[in-house]
């Protein structure tokens, strides 16, 4: 069986990651120990993800028309991702990342920028990756309004449609019943239905008229609920030193073992695997695990 074809829709930024072993409290200046400039976004991370593991990936974002904007390209065309980005005339997203190296958790702030613009007309305008594509996959990052059209656009083509819900935003109740997946950590589920209750969240959502649940889990591991069953798959254990891009790590992993026509409870433990990899490294797209890294 040939694999499928998966389209990432999202952003893409400049991390600027801070590592320290204490978080500054209000007022408080703190020396970090080290700092890391490097490229990131949930879209473009989880674009990288997926090709690295062997995906046929393309990739729609936006990037400023400054400096920020000429690394990305050069760093997405080095990778060998096939990315399509619009110049916009706003800045480059960027991410200002603070990671405790104790606990390997971080902070993240993010300013949008040129991720903000991609619209409707600049999706018709790649109407045929929607064609040729067999797997969106797409998260919060860019506008509502454009995040609601790809999810009906994608539907009506018959495309598997995956989402990542970060960072949460609310959206019109239609939408929910175009999406095969729903991937939220614990905290966005709690956004998304108002209830800590992991199984109550995940039920909730189906209710809307998703298909699939998945709840990643950090160190616990993942959930998925669907109608037929509900299913917990345990993590790897490892030692972390930086989870920033681990969702994300762990998305392109599900997609493309999805791709690859597999059962999706196999694909969440590959998912599990590539996500652990990732967090016992630094950086976003650079921590990102290569299938030799998997075998």
């Amino acid at each position: 069986m040939s694999k499928k074809k998966i389209l990432v829709v999202g952003s893409v930024a400049i991390d600027n990651t801070i590592f320290t072993k204490q978080l500054p409290q209000a007022g408080a200046t703190i020396m970090a120990d080290s700092y890391m400039v490097n490229v990131g976004g949930k879209g473009a991370n989880q674009a990288c993800a997926s090709t690295f593991l062997g995906s046929e990936v393309s990739f729609i974002g936006a990037v400023g028309k400054d400096q920020h904007g000429a690394m990305v390209k050069q760093f997405l065309n080095e990778v060998g991702l096939k990315a399509y980005l619009k110049d916009s005339n706003k800045p480059t997203g960027v991410a200002f990342i603070i990671l405790d190296e104790l606990s390997g958790e971080n902070r993240i702030l993010i300013v949008q920028g040129a991720n903000t613009d991609i619209s409707v007309e600049d999706i018709e305008k790649h109407d045929n990756l929607f064609k040729e594509g067999d797997i969106l996959l797409t998260q919060f990052e860019n506008s509502v309004e454009t995040v609601e059209y790809m999810l009906k656009k994608a539907f009506d083509r018959h495309m598997l449609v995956v989402l990542n819900p970060a960072p949460y935003k609310k959206i019109n109740e239609d939408c929910y019943k175009y999406i095969d997946y729903i991937v939220p950590n614990e905290t966005e589920l709690e956004m998304l239905t108002g209830t800590k209750d992991i199984e109550l969240g995940a039920k909730m959502l189906l209710e809307k008229g998703v298909k699939n649940v998945i709840v990643t889990l950090g160190s616990k591991g993942s959930l998925l609920m669907n109608h037929e069953a509900t299913t917990y798959v345990e993590p790897y254990k490892v030692n972390a030193v930086d989870t920033t891009a681990a969702g994300d790590s762990y998305l392109g992993a599900l997609v493309t073992k999805l791709a690859e026509g597999k059962d999706i409870i196999s694909a969440m433990k590959f998912a599990s695997l590539a996500s652990s990899v990732t967090v016992t490294r630094k950086g976003a797209i650079i921590s990102l695990p290569h299938l030799k890294d998997l075998i």
